[in-house]
């Protein structure tokens, strides 16, 4: 028979309600409870947020950008480089898996109440067939995009514009230097996209790369910036210095950029939700084994003539401190569990009704969102039992030094 289990068993049953260690459990129950939910919360919402922001970069931006210097320094691909069949082989001699799509920026002016706005048209290929970008768009027209006047607008863009779906624009483009007339063209907004990144919607429309190079008069192969989509994020920086140490590349004065270098800025920010995630779970633990300790103590005061009458038949502080551990284990299930349920619970009617709102102007996403990941969620939980059980022998131990000065007539 498991002795100490049995005296925590009796004890726990014969508890009295109006003692001052029964409230104080309650109050280490709910510091549990609160410091598990807090801290699955944190976790979840932090990377949760990473995860978003980088999904939406990925998918806005590709995952390396192959271009000019003066390109990647300015950020718009506007300056042409040859797609040879030489760098599409060595690409694909390399890493076959690799997606390889080319673009090509120009800047462009649309006129608005007498006055002038600057946008960028971004070029794509395959008739606006943009697939990493269909998570963004809103609504399009039922028709099949026409590759030359068919656009995709933002709708900050189209609302600042006062012009709906279906809707005609005239953009006007300089060719050439020292241009006095612009080229003008016409193009039907086909549809409409919201990625949530400000400096993105504001200034990009995106169209067929083939109308660009139209109205430039460039060849097929004359693109801004020849982009890879790799299906493994984790593998993109390796890749990058792989291909920057080609000499294929180094000849023709190419630049070789990743998503991480591009947005830099946004990487190291959401870089250091990890540092804050960790000092809320700390935090957590901490308030909750405090919580803990402080009922441990009252509650073996509490039982002070109790232990001096077991000592006094034989009873070691070993089996006296597992009857006070599995007291505290207790308290941490009895938080532990309902903290997991709420979590749970919580995660779920977020994901899918999106209650809780953000700013996208400050965090590139509209609501909070919360990833359940089970790894996660089961090393939280063992790390609050594993600490909070060791917290509870040591706490036992440093009190039962005074055990052998306690009498049976304490």
């Amino acid at each position: 028979m498991n002795l100490p289990l049995f005296i925590y068993r009796k004890l726990k049953t014969n508890t009295d309600k109006s003692n001052i260690s029964s409230r104080i459990i309650k109050i280490a129950i709910f510091s549990v409870f609160i410091g598990i939910f807090v801290s699955l919360s944190a976790l979840s919402i932090g990377k949760g947020l990473q995860l978003s922001i980088k999904e939406k970069l990925f998918n806005i931006s590709s995952d390396i950008s192959i271009s000019s210097y003066e390109n990647n320094n300015r950020g718009i691909a506007s300056e042409i480089i040859q797609e040879s069949e030489d760098i599409v082989d060595e690409i694909k001699k390399l890493y076959p898996e690799i997606k390889i799509n080319s673009t090509l920026e120009k800047p462009s002016i649309v006129t608005i109440d007498n006055t002038i706005e600057t946008i960028i048209f971004r070029g794509v290929k395959d008739e606006l067939n943009f697939k990493k970008f269909d998570q963004f768009i809103l609504e399009k027209l039922n028709d099949t995009p026409k590759s030359f006047n068919d656009i995709i607008i933002s709708k900050s863009l189209l609302e600042k514009f006062d012009i709906s779906i279906g809707d005609n624009i005239t953009l006007y483009f300089q060719t050439f230097n020292d241009q006095k007339i612009p080229n003008i063209r016409y193009y039907r907004v086909y549809g409409v996209y919201e990625t949530d990144f400000p400096d993105f919607d504001s200034n990009y429309i995106i169209g067929s790369i083939e109308s660009l190079q139209n109205l430039f008069k460039l060849n097929s192969n004359d693109v801004g910036a020849i982009e890879l989509i790799i299906r493994d994020k984790e593998s993109v920086i390796d890749i990058e210095s792989k291909l920057s140490a080609q000499d294929l590349f180094l000849n023709n004065n190419l630049s070789i950029v990743t998503v991480q270098d591009k947005y830099s800025n946004i990487f190291n920010w959401i870089s250091i939700f990890d540092f804050n995630i960790l000092i809320v779970i700390v935090l957590m633990i901490i308030v909750a084994i405090i919580s803990i300790i402080i009922s441990m103590l009252t509650l073996i005061f509490e039982r002070i003539k109790m232990i001096g009458i077991m000592s006094s038949m034989g009873a070691d502080n070993k089996l006296l401190g597992k009857v006070f551990v599995y007291q505290g284990i207790d308290i941490l299930l009895r938080g532990i569990i309902p903290g997991n349920i709420l979590f749970i619970i919580v995660s779920f009617v977020q994901n899918n009704y999106n209650i809780l709102k953000l700013n996208p102007n400050d965090y590139y996403v509209d609501s909070i969102p919360f990833i359940v990941d089970p790894i996660y969620i089961i090393s939280l939980n063992l790390i609050f039992v594993i600490i909070g059980t060791i917290i509870l022998f040591v706490t036992f131990s440093s009190i039962t030094r005074f055990v052998p000065t306690i009498n049976i007539n304490t």
